[in-house]
């Protein structure tokens, strides 16, 4: 591409060092707007050569600024100067993502204009931060900003190994579960994820259970066990084994039980209920021994029965 007096073929613009800069172009188009307004206002009428004279110091200033790369600045300025200023920016939508992060993302701590701002770049800072769903940005001149949120919902809070993420119901995950969340008590009405392919197969648990609300209350956390089936820990410490298929028939079996004959409230540490045919009871120590002493003062009571017969 040949060059000639400083211009391209392209109409591009090359700078001192001789690398093409595009940007040159489009800045001295808006700049000769500018320059019209701006001897229309504030340049005395005295002749056509003080105008001249007025926009070859200027253009000159914002020739330089562009090859010295601090354009962006000068644009913010003569934005400010004309009534552009960014003095009214309304956020909405945010719960979990905090107005700094959403300020900084949008690039407006270092300019107090909305000239030269780029709606479509600062939308995709936006969305690259964690809990941003979707966003929606507006420029109202002369100097209002609209940004209207929709957040990632929080489905559950999953542990893998030592690390806890909060996750979306299709598994997807969406922020580290932090100590400051732990501190604050942050998420503690989610469900509690375990162990590996939990996340991704909450899908699947999280609304079956749901279905049961006097189950699904008593739930402190699903384990998924192989990634092939779910174990529940109940709140008072008891274990339910689910079977890898049949879920439903299980879940509602346990919940008809749990009204009938109340038994999440006995003294159980584990209900298995792998097996199609029946349900394993392990019941906790003492309640063991308990049950041991009444079996065998029965079977001593029952010989005793025989032998008077």
């Amino acid at each position: 591409m040949g060059r000639r007096n400083g211009r391209s073929n392209a109409g591009g613009v090359y700078t001192s060092s001789g690398d093409f800069n595009p940007l040159v172009l489009a800045v001295r188009s808006r700049l000769r707007a500018f320059l019209r307004r701006l001897d229309a206002v504030a340049v005395p009428r005295t002749g056509p050569g003080t105008s001249l004279a007025v926009g070859f110091i200027v253009a000159g200033w914002f020739y330089g600024s562009v090859v010295a790369g601090t354009a962006s600045t000068l644009v913010s300025g003569i934005g400010a100067s004309v009534g552009l200023q960014a003095e009214d920016i309304v956020l909405t939508g945010q719960v979990e993502t905090s107005e700094q992060d959403l300020i900084t993302a949008l690039g407006l701590f270092d300019r107090n204009s909305l000239l030269g701002f780029d709606a479509a770049d600062a939308r995709a800072r936006l969305m690259a931060l964690p809990w941003v769903k979707d966003v929606a940005i507006r420029k109202l001149y002369p100097g209002k900003l609209t940004v209207a949120l929709a957040e990632k919902r929080a489905a559950a809070v999953w542990q893998h190994n030592d690390r806890l993420t909060v996750v979306e119901q299709s598994g997807k995950l969406i922020a580290k579960f932090g100590i400051a969340d732990l501190l604050n008590n942050r998420f503690a009405h989610l469900p509690h994820l375990v162990g590996e392919g939990a996340s991704q197969s909450a899908s699947k648990i999280l609304p079956l259970v749901a279905d049961y609300p006097e189950l699904a209350g008593r739930v402190a956390s699903y384990s998924r066990v192989a990634d092939r089936r779910w174990d529940l820990e109940l709140a008072n410490g008891m274990l339910v084994k689910l079977p890898e298929s049949g879920m439903q028939q299980s879940l509602t079996q346990l919940a008809q039980l749990a009204t009938d004959d109340r038994l999440l409230e006995r003294q159980i540490n584990v209900i298995d209920m792998r097996l199609k045919d029946r349900i394993v009871l392990r019941l906790q120590e003492d309640a063991a021994k308990a049950r041991a002493t009444l079996v065998k003062a029965r079977l001593k009571a029952m010989k005793k029965v025989d032998r008077k017969l």
